[in-house]
């Protein structure tokens, strides 16, 4: 159980400033990142300062007002296995709010712990990434981190593409379907915490260079401190910000998608941080 205040803030949506965003994660550790709700979503949340501070969504007019509120905080005490982040996500997802209230309940059920990952309800188990719930146009998908590991023993696995290696999903299109499928499900959801409880590792598949583009090296001779913190990056990061700059063929549109993230870059986050 944490012995610390809980401080929960999206580090573009939640009305605070680079500053204000560094003074929380240096005096109180905050955790920085989509928290299920911005101003576009909710556009009763534009000019105001939000986020989670132990667990409840708060709203303040002022960040002086946030800043107090946060001054003010006890220490975090769970009280649920329910992550308020993922409510929140929940209270404004329109398409497929019946399908992930129904998965998410199967999935807490194996004893995952839940979060909120690149906007998405996410589960771990010790910390690492187990699974992901996400909504798309035509189904919801639970996303297994290393499906390729599992047996499938009905053949329900689907690979997304042909460019993932490790992640398979399950996909449905209605809550009848989850509720006929749930001892399928949990079946699956299990072998998925086996498989991490165990260590497995999806062997690695090198991965060809990708080239740096004219218009970032161009960048770089314009502004020396974006190509040192673009080389400062995991290679990972790398790979995501120079496969999405390499896509346009015109080179204005690169330059525009360069331009874009620089911000991003230069505060050493990943292009889906």
């Amino acid at each position: 159980m944490d012995n610390q205040k809980k401080i929960e803030v999206c580090a573009y949506c939640s009305g605070l400033g680079p500053e204000e965003i560094k003074e929380l994660k240096r005096t109180y550790k905050a955790k920085i990142g989509c928290v299920g709700k911005c101003s576009k979503k909710c556009p009763e949340l534009q000019g105001k300062v939000f986020g989670f501070l132990n667990g409840e969504f708060t709203v303040c007019d002022t960040k002086d007002a946030f800043f107090a509120k946060v001054g003010a905080l006890g220490a975090y005490q769970k009280t649920t296995d329910q992550n308020p982040l993922v409510d929140g996500f929940l209270s404004t997802e329109t398409k497929w709010r019946a399908e992930f209230e129904a998965l998410r309940g199967i999935v807490l059920a194996c004893g995952l712990t839940e979060e909120l990952k690149w906007g998405q309800p996410c589960y771990t188990c010790q910390n690492s990434n187990v699974l992901i719930l996400g909504g798309f146009k035509e189904y919801i998908a639970l996303s297994f981190f290393k499906g390729a590991l599992l047996t499938d023993p009905q053949g329900l696995l689907v690979q997304q593409t042909e460019n993932v290696q490790s992640a398979r999903q399950l996909r449905f299109t209605a809550t009848e379907e989850i509720a006929r499928m749930e001892p399928v499900i949990q079946a699956y959801v299990e072998e998925a915490i086996a498989v991490e409880k165990a260590g497995l590792a999806v062997p690695a598949e090198k991965k060809p260079e990708l080239a740096i583009p004219e218009e970032l090296e161009a960048r770089f001779r314009e502004n020396p401190a974006l190509k040192s913190a673009f080389f400062a990056l995991t290679p990972g990061r790398q790979r995501g910000y120079l496969f999405h700059f390499l896509q346009p063929k015109q080179s204005k549109t690169r330059e525009a998608r360069i331009d874009k993230h620089t911000e991003r870059i230069l505060q050493g986050l990943g292009i889906d941080d």
